[in-house]
């Protein structure tokens, strides 16, 4: 991860990236697509994301106007429509928006959800969400987002912006991801030096309290936060999980060209065991990946 380019390839494969323009967003070839995407369903696990986000947003107290006009759910950095899709599905009288900075992410939101009724997809930048009237959605969630706009608080304060008084956002940050340790092992090797951190960094928010007091900052109040560790699951095709692990790196090693592939491939193999076990059915799994689940909420009528 050692220009901007691939450090947005490491934010979509642990994030969806959204902080820069769409024109300015990463493209993705199909080998790249594949892997993200079988590698994503493993934010469906019952420890993962997915499932926990679309959870609190069914508890989350709904105003009685919000009930009378449509309960609307912004999503944002959605890739290619998660979780929307899964919220979605668990809330079939909600209209769910799955948006993100990237075009290509947008028409694989739009793919993905062509038989979901209650849920659209738009192009959308976190920090200018001039799209969206101010209080006119009732729930903002964003999965592994808020990490990487260059301006964090100016994303949270349209956030807050664009809620009617009442509702609710519920986002996840990295609190620790070794795919990220294995890609700097790879890269140590490849470069002959480690590398420096990426410009866009899925760890930025992982300080202890950093994200808590950003969402206070931006207006939200009854703060909280939980954290929670699921696997990855790499499968046990050694191709596919050599094309996962050094997933986040592909557009500087294509760079680099096949000596640097070479490398890449060889640091792989001798640095993987150390992040990885393997299960009895042959399955690889990275068992250790971290994140903090926050939720707040725009101080309304139903708030002591």
């Amino acid at each position: 991860m050692l220009c901007r380019r691939a450090a947005a390839s490491a934010a979509r494969f642990t994030a969806r990236s959204m902080g820069s323009k769409a024109s300015e967003a990463p493209k993705f070839d199909p080998v790249m697509v594949e892997a993200y995407n079988k590698m994503a369903e493993n934010h469906r696990h019952p420890d993962g994301p997915w499932i926990m986000m679309r959870d609190v947003v069914m508890q989350h107290r709904i105003p009685k106007e919000a009930v009378k006009d449509g309960f609307t759910i912004l999503d944002l950095a959605s890739g290619p429509a998660e979780p929307a899709k899964t919220i979605a599905a668990a809330l079939p009288h909600a209209k769910v928006i799955a948006t993100d900075v990237s075009e290509d992410m947008v028409k694989a939101a739009q793919a993905a959800t062509k038989d979901t009724k209650n849920v659209s997809a738009a192009v959308a930048d976190a920090q200018d969400l001039s799209a969206y009237a101010d209080g006119s959605i009732d729930a903002v969630t964003c999965c592994y987002g808020y990490m990487f706009p260059t301006d964090k608080p100016q994303a949270l304060r349209e956030t807050f912006r664009v809620l009617r008084p009442g509702g609710l956002l519920v986002a996840t940050t990295w609190d620790s991801v070794d795919m990220l340790k294995i890609s700097r092992d790879v890269m140590t090797h490849v470069l002959g030096a480690a590398p420096p951190p990426p410009p866009l960094n899925p760890m930025s928010l992982s300080e202890e309290g950093l994200f808590a007091s950003l969402v206070a900052d931006a207006g939200f109040s009854n703060v909280r936060q939980t954290t929670s560790t699921y696997p990855f699951n790499f499968g046990r095709d050694k191709a596919f999980q050599e094309r996962v692990g050094t997933l986040l790196l592909k557009e500087k090693l294509d760079e680099i060209g096949e000596e640097g592939w070479a490398k890449a491939k060889e640091a792989f193999w001798e640095n993987i065991d150390k992040y990885t076990e393997v299960l009895p059915n042959g399955d690889m799994v990275m068992p250790q990946n971290t994140f903090r689940l926050t939720a707040a909420t725009k101080k309304g009528p139903l708030d002591a």
